[in-house]
């Protein structure tokens, strides 16, 4: 579980992010679920960031995590719910979903993420994985880990620039 905690808290911690820096992106794709009606303030968009922020927290300390497994199969339950309204509706407005800049409108996508939350949640709340969970250090470190790397390898151009800027600055020292 140690694993899959610090994985579900990578992804939640750089889906806030995203929703925190530009949540016009979920505010337009939610917009049209709605059928055009009154589209969702930003600020709501917001208030699921700070949730998922909370939800990150709430997973990496050990006391916390049933609390944070509880609001973990609810986000997938809505996930799911939101990704059945895009499928069935034909959405075509990128979601911006997980932080991803060039994502695709919500759908099945959205369905088996949103499914896996809930796997995840069952799994945390049965303890069905209790022996491996670990301490928040670990959490915290592998939740880092998984994110950074995620950003790396999603950003992998700009890394390597970046990489190859300060060899050649560092050569020049």
């Amino acid at each position: 579980m140690l694993l899959v905690n610090s994985g579900v808290a990578a992804v939640f911690l750089r889906s806030a992010a995203a929703k925190a820096v530009s949540p016009g992106v979920a505010a337009s794709a939610v917009h049209e679920l709605l059928g055009g009606r009154r589209r969702p303030a930003e600020g709501i968009v917001q208030l699921f960031a700070l949730l998922e922020v909370v939800t990150v927290a709430l997973l990496v300390a050990p006391a916390t995590r049933t609390v944070a497994h509880v609001i973990t199969g609810a986000l997938g339950m809505l996930f799911v719910v939101m990704g059945t309204a895009g499928k069935l509706r034909g959405s075509d407005r990128p979601c911006g979903c997980f932080g991803i800049a060039d994502s695709k409108p919500l759908g099945m996508t959205n369905i088996l993420s949103g499914l896996g939350f809930v796997a995840v949640a069952v799994a945390g709340l049965s303890g069905i994985a209790a022996g491996g969970t670990g301490t928040a250090a670990e959490t915290a470190v592998l939740t880092s880990a998984v994110s950074s790397g995620w950003l790396l390898v999603t950003h992998r151009d700009a890394a390597l620039t970046a990489y190859r800027n300060f060899l050649r600055r560092w050569g020049s020292a």
